[in-house]
């Protein structure tokens, strides 16, 4: 049976909804044309809807001449589109009978027709975002691209639904612009390769791109490999599959099975996310992180995530986080790789707290948890997601108090005398070993002790601050600036401003003295001091693109 409209048929779709119309509606009172249709109409909403689509049908069929199967499908599977044309006639509707709708929408497509492809590609199942870059600048009409057509026809005559046509649209575009006959041929070129038609038409579904180009090798050569029954259990329909990284990732782990095939196959039967997961891309990942952390290819088989239903990337993400963690209380790195090699098992499985979440909780320093990590890695366990975080063995009361105590030694070695004392430990945020380590922070970039000492006596906000923030802030101003250390006595209080804020203004005060808008040198107090309100006041309206410019510094340092 063809699908091309009888031209001669000689009862008309709007006739045949007009009488169906009729014999449910009930005569309906004039009201006013100028309120909304979608809020005040007497039909239900999806009664609405439905006469849409059969208006829009007529148009697609009758008017605009596209076969039956298309009109169809882009009259009933683009509500959005659908839901866009009513509000733009709400105002142009003098009734709200079906009749009316119907004809309504009828003459405003006769008079402003519409462009095809919206309605064609969001009735693939693509959303706005996915189709709006795809649609032509140079066309209106579907009829104008034939190929498009004719391409659509021969994946629906295979058995492929318009749904997945959406996905195969999105990953081989080319592949609906092939000239006749070109898609048919590569479609037999598959079979001849012994797969059946079922067989196929999935695959064109899981992997579009083997449709582009010559015949993919790598597909075959994993397809022989693994069987074709695993392979039609194991892939997705909704999964997108690159057969070159699968391909790569098997011959990874063949060679790290000593080219025991069997142990291979063994493997991926047990995790075949190993590799169908970003095709194998996530196991590449860990295999060269677990590489760079000191494990030999011998033990890369038993780091492998030993959970069939365990994500790998969720694995990578959460050894990362660790390693993060680890590097940010100081851990040594051979004493990191110690840890990955024995436990990576385990703490790819579940994610840490952010390390400002839980480091107060746990009322021990960075050296102290060092210690208990390397101690006991499996304390770790302790500290993920969805735990409540509990004190570290031997912390408590008594560790306060010895914490207070240490602050206050700290502070009369600074020079503070008792009556001073408690406006000091005030003043001076955090455990009396931190501030110790601050300190000695400030000597080692080269600062006398007493020069360290009037800097944090002035400043005392300096040291509530970790070591390497510190460490950001000086080498910023110091060797990329090129400021003397000794202006950080003179003005401690520079330190206490973001590294962010900092970079901006400087930025921006480099950038008017190039112009001639700036004074050649000015202390760092003037330069950071100043609100945002002020800085823009005094100097960066000193040149007309300053403005501009300085918004551009800002957005470029948030990112």
């Amino acid at each position: 049976m063809s699908l091309i409209r009888n031209p001669r048929s000689p009862t008309s779709l709007l006739n045949w909804v007009s009488h169906k119309v009729s014999t449910f509606k009930k005569p309906q009172p004039p009201i006013n044309p100028r309120r909304s249709l979608s809020s005040t109409s007497k039909l239900p909403r999806n009664e609405i809807r439905k006469l849409t689509q059969l208006a829009m049908f007529d148009y697609f069929y009758n008017n605009r001449g596209l076969q039956f199967l298309i009109a169809e499908s882009m009259s009933k599977n683009a509500p959005l589109f659908n839901d866009t044309l009513l509000n733009k006639l709400h105002n142009d509707s003098h009734s709200y009978s079906g009749d009316d709708v119907i004809r309504s929408i009828t003459k405003f497509l006769l008079y402003h027709p519409v462009n095809e492809f919206e309605p064609f590609f969001e009735s693939l199942g693509l959303k706005p975002s996915e189709f709006t870059p795809l649609v032509p600048c140079d066309k209106m009409f579907l009829n104008e691209d034939a190929f498009l057509l004719e391409n659509y026809h021969v994946f629906w005559n295979y058995g492929i639904g318009r749904e997945k046509m959406g996905k195969i649209f999105k990953e081989a575009r080319e592949v609906f612009g092939y000239e006749s006959g070109v898609l048919a041929s590569k479609i037999e070129s598959l079979e001849r390769l012994g797969f059946g038609k079922l067989f196929v038409s999935k695959l064109i579904v899981w992997t579009p791109r083997v449709l582009i180009g010559e015949t993919n090798l790598e597909m075959v050569s994993v397809i022989d490999m693994i069987g074709l029954d695993w392979v039609v259990e194991n892939l997705s329909e909704g999964g997108s599959y690159d057969w070159r990284c699968i391909h790569r990732c098997l011959a990874f782990l063949r060679e790290l099975c000593g080219d025991d095939e069997s142990e291979v196959l063994e493997l991926i039967k047990n995790r075949p996310g190993l590799v169908l997961e970003e095709s194998g891309e996530w196991t590449m990942i860990l295999a060269g992180f677990q590489t760079k952390l000191g494990c030999s290819r011998s033990e890369l088989v038993m780091r492998l995530p030993p959970q069939s239903s365990q994500e790998i990337g969720k694995c990578v993400s959460n050894l990362r986080h660790c390693f993060l963690f680890l590097r940010g209380i100081k851990m040594e790195a051979y004493e990191i790789g110690k840890v990955f090699r024995y436990h990576s098992h385990w703490l790819g499985e579940s994610r840490l707290k952010h390390t400002s979440t839980f480091l107060n909780t746990l009322k021990g320093g960075k050296k102290r948890l060092c210690q208990v990590i390397q101690e006991n890695p499996e304390e770790m366990k302790k500290w993920t997601m969805g735990l409540r975080v509990t004190p570290l063995p031997g912390t408590g009361v008594v560790d306060v108090v010895g914490s207070k105590a240490m602050k206050t030694q700290f502070l009369k070695e600074l020079g503070y005398e008792e009556k001073e004392m408690e406006k000091a430990l005030r003043c001076f945020r955090g455990r009396g070993s931190e501030l110790r380590e601050r300190f000695e922070f400030l000597k080692s970039l080269g600062l006398s002790e007493g020069e360290a000492k009037e800097m944090v006596k002035a400043s005392p906000d300096v040291l509530t601050q970790a070591s390497d923030v510190l460490e950001a802030k000086v080498d910023y101003l110091v060797n990329e600036l090129g400021y003397p250390l000794s202006t950080l006595v003179a003005f401690p209080s520079c330190l206490k401003y973001t590294l962010e804020r900092m970079k901006v203004r400087f930025a921006m005060y480099y950038w008017l003295r190039e112009r001639g808008k700036a004074d050649a040198k000015l202390a760092i107090s003037t330069i950071l001091v100043y609100s945002d309100k002020s800085f823009v006041t005094r100097f960066v309206n000193r040149h007309p693109d300053g403005p501009k410019y300085f918004e551009e510094l800002k957005k470029s340092a948030s990112l």
